[in-house]
């Protein structure tokens, strides 16, 4: 048998805490980024959720969808998008086969610790690049957090 850590909600936190964060100097004219941040565990189940004022309804549903993505799939969604815009259409099929809300946009990020996925974070909101930058600057802040996990 193999023990695997298990996110706790004061992680979460400070995942989301990490996010909002990037979201400060990730934003654009109007000001701080406008997203939804979500953090899942690995069955895609919701661990925790912040809509940033002004970000759309639409974007707590979505960044939910991003991060059970790469939760389901242990893989970054960026990548996944690309792959669907070119050479992998059937891709898009995923979602269907999840039998859940499942999106593979760029902005979800799956959180990996020791080879096993603890979750996911996804960010919706503003334009890909944004979401991803947000998404990419959390999880870096996450990776510190994981190490303090050990092994």
């Amino acid at each position: 048998m193999q023990a695997t850590h298990l996110l706790q909600l004061h992680e979460v936190r400070r995942i989301i805490d990490a996010a909002h964060s990037a979201a400060l100097t990730n934003g654009d004219a109007m000001g701080p980024a406008r997203v939804s941040i979500a953090v899942v565990d690995p069955g895609g189940h919701l661990l925790g959720l912040d809509r940033r004022d002004g970000a759309s309804p639409a974007s707590a549903e979505t960044a939910i969808a991003k991060a059970r993505m790469a939760a389901l799939n242990g893989k970054p969604t960026a990548p996944q998008e690309q792959a669907i815009n070119h050479e992998r259409p059937a891709l898009a099929q995923l979602a269907g086969i999840f039998g859940q809300p499942a999106v593979a946009m760029a902005g979800g990020i799956p959180l990996i610790h020791n080879g096993h996925c603890l979750g996911a974070l996804g960010v919706s909101g503003m334009t890909p690049s944004t979401d991803l930058a947000i998404a990419e600057a959390a999880t870096a802040a996450a990776s510190a957090l994981l190490l303090e996990l050990g092994p």
